[in-house]
């Protein structure tokens, strides 16, 4: 038997077998269906399968996500074994022999194909001695920004050539050093116009701007040549930037570059269209990052949402990720996971959503010093925020960098708490799959205190679903108004021993900062 068998019958030697997949389909109120009963996917990601049990404990159903050789596995067919040992479902890359595996959920596009990178037009020829660094290409020292630079190794006799598109009449140069004890820095330097030496002169070894000027000159080709440095510990050294400037004092060498994903919405539909021609019995998962925000500015607005609507396209089901405080160290963006899940759901259309949710600190982004701890009452809010503006299943991302790398390092509270949020779900997924209804329900705090609602009818009640979603951590008692609602109406608050007297059109109850409440009232 494989080792990780082994370790999974010592540790979970209790784990059911899910029931086995005949059929996957997406009902018209985006929820999925499994086996033709609603299913709500609770999705971790990316997990070796001694962290199964862990999963489990902590009430997951889907494991989503394959990386070569995870936990030692051979491939991803061997790894969805694993995956149905354990008795989850798997979201998985598309592989032939995935094709009618009885635990198989779906497939998965290669994550956030949308993450860009940044590329220019600039054309920069080195000379042929120049080593080139591809990550600081020669194009940052046109690109308008300062604080980046451009590895010219050795620096020392370096010399490049910029073409220009159309000429350009120059009069001033202004060039920008970094500075480094270690590092080799220019210090004479000579610029050539079109071949026909322009301007010399000798730098300071310091940072900011060192201007150079000379009569105003055409130009449609500028070379540059490093013809001595100050030494450092190295052969190699940088230039931030260099500028020129036309007599009205405008920059014309610059040529800032563009954003662009690294897989195009094309490409990712063609990898989409491949699968479904392959395998039409299982929908597709693509996640991308929160850059169809506006509050990132990542795009142009033009840009930004045809962009991420041809995502959509290419695929089943379109998810995102945004982790305020474990990505960014910013309990006050939590409001941008209610945000990111209601702007994707219009870009989505008619496709189920789905929302990766924070459960720890540890990421790699963030200092030490700038960590927040992610709580029970945060994973919980987050959840009900993505639900509430429509997701129709979620994910956990566990992954920690710091102090030391591990797939899943979540404190215990928060995996009780996980498998409470995760477990109330699942027993409501019935109704969290059923359509929205008509009954016009609404949720005031005072205070403007932000806060949504969400209803649902199922099988002669309304279920009210509400959460605060107010980053300035404020709660307070809300007014829950339901249309038409009798008073003396008897309000079930779901999982808390306690009832509500409504009122003529609503009741009221009081909500903490982030807290989560669930009714159900019988229709009247």
């Amino acid at each position: 038997m494989h080792w990780i068998a082994i370790a999974l019958s010592l540790l979970a030697p209790h784990a059911q077998a899910a029931e086995a997949i005949d059929s996957v389909s997406i009902d018209a109120n985006r929820a999925f269906v499994v086996n033709r009963k609603p299913f709500f996917p609770i999705m971790i990601w990316l997990q070796d399968p001694e962290n199964f049990p862990r999963a489990l404990e902590a009430g997951c159903n889907t494991v989503a996500g394959y990386w070569p050789n995870s936990g030692g596995t051979a491939d991803v067919a061997e790894y969805m074994t694993h995956v149905q040992s354990a008795g989850m479902y798997g979201v998985m890359p598309f592989d032939e022999r995935l094709k009618g595996n009885t635990a198989l959920l779906g497939y998965i596009h290669d994550d956030e194909p949308d993450l860009s990178h940044p590329e220019s037009d600039a054309e920069i020829i080195p000379d042929p001695n120049l080593r080139i660094n591809e990550d600081a290409p020669l194009w940052k020292i046109f690109d308008g920004v300062t604080h980046t630079w451009s590895v010219l190794d050795p620096l020392e006799g370096a010399a490049f050539t910029v073409k220009l598109k159309t000429p350009v009449k120059v009069e001033k140069l202004a060039v920008w050093l970094t500075a480094s004890p270690r590092l080799s820095v220019a210090r004479e330097v000579e610029f050539l116009a079109d071949g026909r030496p322009l301007v010399s002169g000798t730098l300071e070894n310091e940072l900011g701007a060192q201007e150079l000027s000379f009569a105003p000159t055409e130009l449609k080709e500028l070379t540059v040549r490093v013809k001595s440095t100050y030494e450092g510990e190295q052969v190699w050294g940088s230039i931030s930037e260099i500028e020129g400037f036309d007599a009205e004092g405008q920059s014309v060498l610059l040529c800032a570059p563009r954003q662009v994903p690294r897989q195009s919405p094309e490409e990712t539909l063609a990898t989409y269209r491949a699968i479904k021609q392959a395998d039409d019995t299982r929908p597709v998962f693509l996640t991308v990052t929160a850059n169809f925000l506006p509050a990132f500015a990542k795009w142009p607005p033009e840009e930004r949402e045809p962009l991420y609507r041809a995502y959509a396209e290419a695929a089943d089901a379109i998810g995102f990720d945004v982790y305020p405080l474990y990505g960014w160290g910013r309990p006050d963006w939590i409001d941008r996971v209610r945000d990111g899940a209601a702007v994707l759901q219009q870009l989505a259309g008619n496709r189920p959503t789905y929302q990766w949710i924070e459960t720890t600190k540890g990421s790699e982004w963030v200092s030490e010093a700038r960590q927040v701890d992610v709580t029970p009452r945060h994973i919980r809010a987050e959840v009900w925020m993505a639900i509430c503006q429509g997701a129709t299943a979620i994910g956990y991302f566990t992954h920690v960098w710091k102090p030391v790398y591990s797939q899943f390092r979540v404190p215990e509270r928060n995996v009780a708490a996980m498998k409470w949020i995760n477990d109330q779900i699942t027993r409501l997924t019935p109704v969290l799959a059923a359509a929205n209804s008509e009954t016009e329900v609404g949720i005031a705090i005072p205070g403007h205190v932000r806060a949504d609602i969400m209803a649902k009818d199922h099988e002669g009640f309304l279920y009210l679903f509400g959460v605060v979603c107010d980053p300035r951590e404020r709660g307070g008692d809300a007014t829950v108004s339901v249309a038409g609602l009798p008073a003396g109406t008897e309000v079930e608050v779901i999982d808390e021993d306690r009832t509500i007297a409504a009122d003529e059109g609503g009741f009221v109850d009081y909500f903490g900062p982030l807290e989560v409440h669930a009714y159900r009232i019988k229709h009247w």
